[in-house]
Order: structure tokens, then C-alpha cells, then sequence
């Protein structure tokens, strides 16, 4: 039934209220807890950016991670920041996250949604936002590889073949030294 470590009944009140707490040593606690004794982290912090939940800890992840991950800010609109989104799990850089297109199952107004997986460790989320984020990465990083290509490819052209012959002498034996 309590498969969450914060949710079960033995857990203190006042320790399951370090989850929504503002202080920084009652959230590295509860962080604690996720990160050393709970079975069900990476359910929790999917769960988190799956349903846009921005405030307190998830998964082991608090506030300000998840928007990070999501690419939000605190009222919950996607934002670009100067920081890329790490898998929330295993905080893997951005570089090994990739970007999909998933089926919803249950229809509605939407049958696809974007998808963010994590190459190192497998998980994945569905988010628009930090999809979205992922992207402009990879399209960032292969700009800045085809200027590079585009800049040594130049540079190439630029050179001539040297006119001067370059003559190398033999070096003296020490044999002939010692006599």
C-alpha cells in the first residue's frame, strides 16, 4: 500500500513536512531519505514532470530542480534559461538525454506527446518543455560543430604549398667523435 518512504505510517508528521518545508537543512533531509531509503525515486520524480509538479521535494529533487528539468519558471511557463535540463534520476548532462514522440493511450485532445530519455539510465518523462529543451541543445551543440567543420575546411583552402625545399643534414656519429 506505502510504497514511498515519506508516505508511510512510521514516518513522523513533522518529518513528512520537511517534503514542503522552506529551510534548506529540513529539505536536505528529506532529500536524505529519498536518495538513501525510498524504492520508488524515479517513480516520484517522473510522476514530478509528468504532472508539472513545481513545488517541495520529489523524488529527491526539489523545487528548483524540477523547474530546471522542465524548463519552467515558478508559475509554471516554459522558459529558456542558460542551463539545459539533466536527467532528474541519475543527473546525467544533457548531452545523453534524447527527445521522442510517444502515443497517449487514453486519446483525448491530444495522441502524442514529446518525450525526454535518458541515455545513461533509462528514464524518461513526457514534457514538452524540457523536451523542448533538449532539442535546442542538440541544435545548439551541431551548429556550433558545423561553423567548427566549416572554419577548418576554410582554413585548409587558405594554405599554400611551400615553394622552399627543406634539406636535412645528417647528424655526426659519435663514433667518429671519440678518435
Amino acid at each position: 500500500m506505502y510504497k514511498a518512504e515519506c508516505a508511510k505510517p512510521h514516518r513522523s508528521q513533522k518529518v513528512k513536512d520537511y517534503f514542503t518545508s522552506e529551510d534548506p537543512g529540513e529539505k536536505n533531509f528529506a532529500k536524505n531519505i529519498c536518495y538513501t531509503e525510498c524504492d520508488v525515486r524515479k517513480d516520484c520524480v517522473v510522476y514530478a514532470l509528468e504532472n508539472s509538479e513545481i513545488w517541495w521535494i520529489w523524488g529527491g529533487r526539489d523545487e528548483n530542480e524540477i523547474r530546471r528539468t522542465l524548463s519552467v519558471n515558478a508559475e509554471g511557463n516554459e522558459i529558456r534559461r542558460g542551463r539545459y535540463p539533466q536527467c532528474p534520476y541519475c543527473s546525467a548532462r544533457t548531452g545523453q538525454l534524447s527527445t521522442k514522440i510517444v502515443e497517449l493511450p487514453e486519446g483525448g485532445r491530444w495522441t502524442t506527446a514529446k518525450a525526454v530519455v535518458c541515455g545513461e539510465c533509462g528514464t524518461e518523462w513526457k514534457s514538452r518543455s524540457s523536451a523542448n529543451a533538449v532539442d535546442a541543445y542538440h541544435a545548439k551543440r551541431a551548429a556550433k560543430r558545423e561553423r567548427l567543420a566549416n572554419k577548418k575546411k576554410a582554413s585548409s583552402r587558405k594554405r599554400k604549398p611551400s615553394s622552399k625545399t627543406i634539406v636535412k643534414r645528417p647528424r655526426p656519429n659519435n663514433d667518429s667523435l671519440e678518435s
